[in-house]
């Protein structure tokens, strides 16, 4: 019996690896991206750390994590895309003619990451984001028992039932 670990790879993903490649090349993953909407929202107007995440969620759908927006702020500050003024202990950042360029030069790339934010997010249909979510728990949290045999039964399952999911949305 082959048990497989879950560092292989794409961790847990091993055996779906295109859909570990989908995610990884998905377009929020690309390095720079928060650069880009965090440019994006300080095009509109100088905001504050707090007014940039939801300048982002609102515009996007998605709010970056403080963890992730502040080091990125600070390289945008280093690279002179963007100032700190600080009002009433509260720093307000600001897009630069740096930044205003850079967004410029990188607008194809904002025009693709626009259409990938576009796309249907999984709360659009809960019910089924919601069953796949159980599903891939089911089979990633379980992983240790999955030998060749289970894992080409699992595969072959699969891909009957995306054949027969595909026959439904298609359907006259």
């Amino acid at each position: 019996m082959t048990h497989y670990k879950i560092y292989q790879t794409c961790g847990p993903m091993h055996h779906m690896s295109s859909m570990c490649k989908t995610w990884l090349a998905h377009p929020r993953r690309d390095r720079g991206n928060l650069s880009l909407l965090i440019l994006q929202a300080l095009e509109e107007q100088p905001l504050h750390g707090y007014g940039i995440i939801k300048a982002i969620e609102e515009k996007r759908g998605y709010a970056p994590d403080p963890s992730s927006l502040y080091p990125t702020l600070q390289l945008l500050q280093d690279q002179g895309c963007v100032e700190i003024d600080e009002k009433e202990n509260k720093k307000v950042y600001a897009l630069t003619d740096e930044g205003k360029t850079y967004l410029k030069e990188n607008s194809e790339r904002i025009d693709r990451m626009s259409e990938s934010f576009g796309q249907p997010k999984w709360n659009s249909l809960p019910g089924v984001g919601k069953r796949v979510a159980s599903l891939t728990g089911t089979i990633f949290s379980n992983y240790s028992y999955l030998d060749d045999a289970k894992i080409k039964r699992i595969e072959e399952l699969l891909d009957e039932t995306r054949k027969r999911v595909g026959d439904i949305v298609f359907e006259n």
